[in-house]
C-alpha cells in the first residue's frame, strides 16, 4: 500500500517540480522589468514630490525674499540688496598634514598674527579672506564672530537673499533652502518635544508668521522635507545676543537637530568671548572682517546714489534738509574711519546726510540714530531706563511687560474726558442699554466717548524699530549695541560694578565701554587691571576695549595703557596676546601713540619691532617712515615683512621710495617681501607689479610674481599666467609655475571637517613608528600627546591641531609646557588652542597647577 501511495504520488512531484522550475525561469525573465517597475512608480513617486515641493519652494523663496530685504540698519530707507557690500570672514592660518607639500605663505600671514579678536589689523593689511560659501566648503558648521555692530546679522540675511537669487557669488549654496531664524524665536528650551520634528516646530511657526503665499497644512511638510534631504542652511542669527545659560540652550537644540538632521548645514553668530556648547559640535568660529577702505568708499558711493535716487526728492526732504554737496561730504566721511564697524560707519554717513549730527564720536552716530528713530511723545530717559535694567538683570529678552514697569513713570498722562472725568477705555460711560435706558431710546444726555488710550512706550519703540518683538510677549533690542549704549549712558560707575561681575555676554562688555564713554570708570579700570587671568589675560584686553571711545584726558587711561606695554614688552608672551595689545593701542585714540610705536621700533627685540611696526602702519604715523626703514635695514625675517607692509599702508613718497629701494636692492627675500606688501596699494603698487615684470633684473621679476599672486583682479592673473611661457630665465618661470599651481589647487585656509583617527595618514605613520596601530572608532588622544613630544615640528603641529577639541587636565598638563617653551611657533600655537577652548567654556587652570609660571 505504501508503495502504491509512492508511485502515485511521484508524477505529481515531477510535476510541481517542472512547474516551480518554470515560474522561477519565468520571474527571473521577468525581474528585471518588475525592478524597473517598481523604479518607475519610485521615481514618478518622487517627481510628484518634487513638484509639489518645487511649487511650494517658489513660493518660500519669495517669503524669504521679502524677510531678508528688511534685516538691516536702513531698511527704512533702502533694501539690503541695494546697500549690503560683501561679507569676507578671516581665514584662519593654513593647515597641512605631515608630509604634505607646504605651499609658499604669503607675507600678511607671516607678518601678522591671526587675531581674531581683532580683525582691524588683518583688515588694513589685507589679509587672507574668505566668502561664507567658500568656508562652508569643507564641510563644517560656522560662527560668525565679532563685537556687535560688525555685520553679522546682515551677513546671514545677505547670504539668504543671494541664495534665493541664486547669484553667482553663492553656486556652490544654489541648491540649498535658507532658513533664517533669530535664537529668540526658537522658545527654547522647548516644552516636552516627542519626535524629532518636533524641533523643527519653531522655525515653522515662525514662517506662519511672515508667508502668505504657504497655507498652515502644507509649511511644516516642506520644511520637514528641506531638513531630512539636507538642503536645508539653517542661518540661526541673534546667538552672539545670549547670556552664557541662552548659549548653551542653543547648542542643545543644536545638538539635537544635527543628530536628526546630519546632512543640514549650519551659519550662527557668536562672539569672540564666549560660545559655549557650539566648539563641541564642531563648529568652527571665523571672524568677520571690517571694511577695507575700498569697501568703506564703495558703500559710500552707493549710499550717495541711493539717497539721491529715494530720499531727497521726497517732500519732507525738501522742505526740511538743506541742500548738501556730496563731493565734498563724502571727502569729509571718508576721513578718520580706522576702526569704524560697519554699523557705526552707516550712522555716521546717515546723520550727515540727514542733517542731524550730534558731534564727531561714534557715539555721537549712535545718539543720533536713536533720537531720530525716538517717537515724538516718548522721553530718552524711557529708553535709558530699558537699557539699565537690560544691562543690570542680564536679560537679552525681557517681558513686555516688565518693559512697561521699567517705563510707567515716564507713560503719558491719562487722558481727561470733557467734563474733568479721567476715563480709560475700561472706564468708558456704559452704552445706553447697559445704563438701563429702554431700547430704541437715548438717554437724556449722550455720555462723552472716552478719548482712545494711546500706545505704551514700549508698543511705540517697537513699531518706531527701537524694539522687536517675538513670541511669548519677549522683547529686545532690534541691535544690540542699542541696549550697551543706552545703559552705558544711564548707568554709574557704581552701578556698573553689578554689570562687571556679571558672566561674560554682550551686554556686559558693551556697556561697559560706553560707560567709560561717558563717566570716569577709574574703579572699573583698576577692577579689570587687577583680576587675574594667567594665560589669557582677558581682564585687561577688556579693559583695553575701554579705551576708543574714552574722552582722551580720562584719568584712568594712561594706567591701562602703561599695563598694555608691560605686556608687549614680555618677551614670554606670545605673538597673539601681544598682537591684541598693538591692535587695542592703535585703535585706542590716544594722540601720541604713534610716539610709542616710534619708540618700540628701537627695541632689540625682533619681535618687538616686527608688532611696532604693524601699529605704526595701522595709525598711518607718516613720522615713523625712518624708523621703519631701520627695521628693514636692521631686522630680519617678519620684521622686516611687517615694516613693507607698513610702509606701504602709510604711502607717502618717502614710504614708497623706501619700497622701492628694497625691491631693487634688496637681498632676496626683502625683494619679495617688498613685492607682496606692493599688492596691498591699488594705485602706485599696481603700476609698480606691472613694470616690474618687464625689468632687465632676475631677482626683481622673480620677485613681482609673489606679489602678482597677491593681487586678486583678472588682469594680475593675466600676466602672471604669461610668465612661464615669456620670460627668458628659468628661476622666474619656476617661481610662476610654482604660484599658479598653488593658486588651482583647493585653498589651505579653508577649514575642514576632521577626519576621524584611523583615517589620518600621518597618524597611522606615526603609530607605526612605535609599533602602534590606531584603532577604529576609539580615541586617539594619547597617540595625539605622543606626537606632541615628538622632534619633528610637523607632527607636534598636527598634534596641536587635533587636541584642541580635546580640553582634558591631561590634554591641559601637556600643553602648558609648550606654552613657557622656546619653539614660538608652538607657543603661538598652544595659545590659540587655549584661547579656542577658552571660548567653548572651558576653565584655563593657573599655570602653577602644572608647576609653571
Amino acid at each position: 500500500m505504501r508503495n502504491l501511495f509512492y508511485w502515485l504520488n511521484w508524477p505529481s512531484f515531477w510535476l510541481g517540480a517542472i512547474v516551480a522550475t518554470v515560474a522561477w525561469w519565468v520571474l527571473s525573465l521577468l525581474r528585471p522589468t518588475f525592478r524597473q517597475l517598481i523604479e518607475s512608480m519610485r521615481e514618478q513617486q518622487r517627481e510628484r514630490a518634487l513638484q509639489g515641493n518645487a511649487d511650494q519652494e517658489t513660493a518660500y523663496r519669495k517669503i524669504v525674499f521679502r524677510q531678508t530685504q528688511g534685516a538691516h540698519l536702513a531698511a527704512s530707507l533702502f533694501a539690503l540688496d541695494e546697500i549690503a557690500m560683501e561679507t569676507r570672514l578671516l581665514a584662519p592660518p593654513s593647515y597641512a598634514d605631515p608630509g604634505t607639500p607646504r605651499p609658499h605663505i604669503e607675507i600678511s600671514e607671516q607678518a601678522i598674527p591671526y587675531l581674531p579678536e581683532y580683525p582691524e589689523i588683518a583688515s588694513i593689511y589685507k589679509s587672507g579672506t574668505l566668502t561664507i560659501p567658500e568656508a562652508l566648503s569643507g564641510g563644517v558648521n560656522l560662527i560668525l564672530i565679532g563685537q556687535p555692530g560688525t555685520g553679522k546679522s546682515t551677513a546671514l540675511a545677505h547670504l539668504a537673499s543671494q541664495i534665493i537669487n541664486r547669484r553667482p557669488e553663492v553656486a556652490s549654496l544654489h541648491e540649498k533652502i535658507p532658513f533664517f531664524i533669530h535664537a529668540a524665536d526658537l522658545g527654547l528650551p522647548l516644552k516636552d518635544p516627542k519626535k524629532p520634528t518636533d524641533f523643527l516646530n519653531p522655525i515653522v511657526d515662525k514662517l506662519l508668521e511672515v508667508s502668505g503665499a504657504l497655507t498652515a497644512g502644507k509649511l511644516p511638510g516642506f520644511v520637514e522635507y528641506a531638513f531630512q534631504s539636507g538642503r536645508a542652511l539653517l542661518l540661526l542669527d541673534g546667538v552672539d545676543e545670549l547670556t552664557p545659560n541662552g548659549i548653551q540652550e542653543v547648542a542643545a537644540y543644536l545638538r539635537v537637530i544635527l543628530r536628526q538632521f546630519p546632512r543640514v548645514r549650519i551659519v550662527t553668530t557668536g562672539t569672540p568671548e564666549y560660545v559655549d556648547g557650539l566648539l563641541a559640535l564642531g563648529f568652527v568660529p571665523l571672524a568677520i572682517m571690517p571694511w577695507t577702505k575700498q569697501q568703506q568708499r564703495e558703500f559710500l558711493q552707493v549710499w550717495t546714489m541711493l539717497w539721491q535716487k529715494y530720499v531727497a526728492p521726497e517732500a519732507w526732504a525738501q522742505a526740511f534738509l538743506s541742500p548738501i554737496d556730496p563731493i565734498l561730504l563724502n571727502r569729509w566721511l571718508l576721513d578718520g574711519n580706522v576702526g569704524l564697524t560697519p554699523l557705526e560707519l552707516t550712522l555716521k554717513v546717515w546723520a550727515a546726510y540727514a542733517g542731524d549730527a550730534r558731534g564727531a564720536r561714534p557715539v555721537d552716530a549712535i545718539e543720533a540714530h536713536l533720537r531720530r528713530l525716538l517717537p515724538p511723545q516718548a522721553p530718552m530717559e524711557a529708553l535709558y531706563a530699558i537699557g539699565a535694567q537690560a544691562s543690570l538683570n542680564a536679560l537679552p529678552l525681557f517681558e513686555s511687560g516688565r518693559a512697561k514697569e521699567w517705563t510707567k513713570s515716564f507713560e503719558p498722562a491719562v487722558p481727561v474726558n470733557p467734563e474733568g472725568v479721567t476715563t480709560t477705555p475700561a472706564e468708558a460711560p456704559p452704552a445706553p442699554e447697559a445704563a438701563g435706558a429702554p431700547a430704541g431710546k437715548s438717554p437724556a444726555k449722550k455720555a462723552a466717548a472716552p478719548p482712545p488710550r494711546p500706545a505704551s512706550l514700549v508698543s511705540q519703540m517697537t513699531v518706531a524699530g527701537i524694539l522687536a518683538a517675538h513670541g511669548g510677549s519677549l522683547v529686545r533690542f532690534a541691535h544690540p549695541l542699542y541696549l550697551g549704549f543706552l545703559a552705558g549712558k544711564a548707568l554709574s560707575p557704581a552701578q556698573a560694578e553689578t554689570v562687571l561681575n556679571q558672566s561674560p555676554w554682550f551686554g556686559r562688555t558693551t556697556t561697559l565701554r560706553y560707560l567709560a564713554a561717558f563717566s570716569d570708570v577709574s574703579n572699573i579700570a583698576n577692577a579689570l587691571l587687577t583680576t587675574e587671568d594667567h594665560i589669557l589675560l582677558r581682564p585687561r584686553l577688556m579693559a583695553a576695549r575701554l579705551l576708543r571711545d574714552a574722552p582722551p584726558k580720562a584719568p584712568w587711561r594712561n594706567t591701562v595703557i602703561a599695563s598694555l606695554i608691560q605686556i608687549l614688552q614680555n618677551e614670554d608672551h606670545p605673538a597673539g596676546l601681544r598682537g591684541q595689545v598693538i591692535a587695542a593701542l592703535a585703535l585706542s585714540g590716544e594722540p601720541n601713540i604713534g610716539a610709542l610705536f616710534r619708540q618700540l621700533m628701537l627695541s632689540p627685540s625682533n619681535e618687538l619691532r616686527r608688532l611696532a611696526a604693524l601699529g605704526a602702519g595701522m595709525v598711518h604715523d607718516s613720522k615713523s617712515v625712518e624708523a621703519l626703514i631701520q627695521v628693514l635695514n636692521s631686522s630680519a625675517g617678519t620684521a622686516r615683512q611687517a615694516a613693507c607692509l607698513a610702509l606701504v599702508e602709510i604711502g607717502t613718497p618717502e614710504a614708497l621710495e623706501a619700497i622701492a629701494t628694497a625691491l631693487l636692492g634688496g637681498d632676496e627675500e626683502l625683494r619679495i617681501a617688498a613685492a607682496e606688501a606692493l599688492a596691498n596699494n591699488p594705485v602706485e603698487g599696481y603700476e609698480t607689479l606691472k613694470d616690474g615684470v618687464t625689468s632687465q633684473d632676475i631677482l626683481v621679476r622673480r620677485a613681482i610674481v609673489y606679489g602678482l599672486a597677491r593681487v586678486r583682479e583678472p588682469w594680475a592673473q593675466e600676466l602672471l599666467g604669461r610668465i612661464p611661457t615669456q620670460d627668458e630665465q628659468w628661476v622666474v618661470r619656476n617661481a610662476a609655475v610654482e604660484l599658479l599651481e598653488a593658486l588651482q589647487r583647493p585653498n589651505p585656509r579653508i577649514p575642514q571637517r576632521e577626519l576621524p583617527p584611523e583615517n589620518m595618514p600621518w597618524l597611522i605613520e606615526f603609530a607605526g613608528k612605535y609599533g602602534m596601530g590606531v584603532i577604529p572608532g576609539e580615541p586617539a588622544t594619547d597617540l595625539l600627546l605622543l606626537a606632541l613630544k615628538d622632534d619633528n615640528p610637523d607632527y607636534r603641529l598636527a598634534a596641536l591641531h587635533y587636541l584642541r577639541r580635546t580640553p582634558t587636565e591631561g590634554v591641559l598638563s601637556a600643553l602648558y609646557p609648550h606654552l613657557f617653551g622656546d619653539d614660538p611657533e608652538m607657543r603661538d600655537g598652544v595659545f590659540r588652542v587655549l584661547q579656542e577652548m577658552a571660548m567653548g567654556g572651558v576653565r584655563l587652570p593657573a599655570p602653577q597647577q602644572f608647576g609653571l609660571g
